[in-house]
């Protein structure tokens, strides 16, 4: 019987993309990669902004102030240059509804690439592609002029191999559901935002045995953003999320565990080209580092790029984005 060899790139996706690598691995791990490449640009500081489609990831109650009323938001990033076919793809759509709020939905797909199982005696065996897929419905509204608040409902589907790959004969995969909840309070005329997201909130996930479940990652993400310079011709914006695991896998005398830092700053030109720049520290999960992005927006379309930092010595990967607002 062929056992299964784990992803040597789902475990480096799983190292570089978890907060508390240093104490816990959970399941679903795709659900902490940031979608976006504008926010991916400012550091992953992108809570109290959230102003487009990808709302339903960053937090749903962004939806609840997009001016326009159909938004789209697609990304694609291949997670590690230095391991060939592992993807990330993302896909988001918003519409705004008339008295009722706005809706949205997205999609998540990760393949971890073209695995090939081994026997115990080292005799390769099946090849197979182990992938994820994260659906979801989102809503957003209003609550007088300032408050919005969201939820943002997902379904989970993993493939790690198939059961013709695996010591018990049974398909490693598994599935289960999740839903996040935002609130974004906006001050001083839109100014200052203040934003918190609690995510991936759910039951675990089993893939082959019931009795071995994983948590999802759970998260609480809270930040601000402030409009430092904001007229015809130039607009700076600064903002900062502070980001909590919710994993409790052990007592650790280091309180800071979990922990994750986001600091970026976006500095606009006429609203046809952007700079940005951000850092996260992420102790952890060994990333402290910068990001670097640009975008350029033509009429209701803007391309946005960012290089990231990455999991110790591994190549710092792209991310590339369009948005679309009418």
């Amino acid at each position: 019987m062929l056992r299964n060899r784990i992803p040597i790139a789902l475990l480096l996706v799983v190292l570089m993309s978890v907060s508390a690598a240093a104490t816990s691995i959970g399941g679903a791990q795709s659900l902490l990669i940031h979608p976006g490449g504008r926010p991916a640009g400012m550091g992953d500081a992108f809570v109290a902004i959230a102003d487009d489609a990808s709302a339903c990831w960053w937090n749903p109650a962004g939806l609840a102030f997009l001016e326009q009323t159909h938004n789209v938001s697609l990304m694609h990033s291949q997670l590690m240059p230095d391991w060939g076919d592992v993807y990330y793809e993302y896909a988001a759509y918003a519409m705004k509804v008339e008295g009722l709020g706005t809706v949205g939905g997205s999609v998540i797909y990760v393949t971890y690439g073209e695995q090939q199982a081994m026997d115990d005696d080292g005799v390769p065996g099946v090849i197979f592609h182990s992938y994820e897929i994260i659906p979801s419905l989102a809503y957003g509204a209003t609550i007088g002029e300032n408050l919005g608040v969201g939820l943002n409902l997902k379904f989970i589907y993993t493939f790690l191999a198939p059961a013709s790959a695996t010591t018990e004969g049974i398909e490693g995969s598994g599935t289960t559901f999740a839903a996040d909840f935002g609130a974004l309070w906006k001050l001083m005329d839109g100014r200052w935002n203040v934003g918190g997201a609690l995510q991936h909130i759910g039951p675990r996930i089993a893939y082959i045995d019931e009795q071995q479940k994983d948590p999802l990652p759970r998260n609480l993400k809270v930040g601000t953003s402030y409009k430092l310079l904001s007229d015809e011709m130039n607009e700076l914006t600064v903002s900062v999320d502070y980001n909590k695991s919710l994993i409790i896998v052990e007592e650790i005398a280091d309180q800071t565990v979990g922990v994750v830092l986001n600091v970026g700053a976006e500095y606009r030109y006429y609203d046809l080209l952007a700079l940005r720049g951000g850092y996260v520290y992420d102790k952890d999960g060994s990333v402290t580092d910068f990001s670097f992005g640009m975008g350029l927006k033509f009429g209701n379309f803007e391309v946005d790029f960012a290089q990231v930092p990455q999991y110790e010595d591994l190549s710092r990967p792209f991310r590339f984005s369009l948005t679309a607002a009418f």
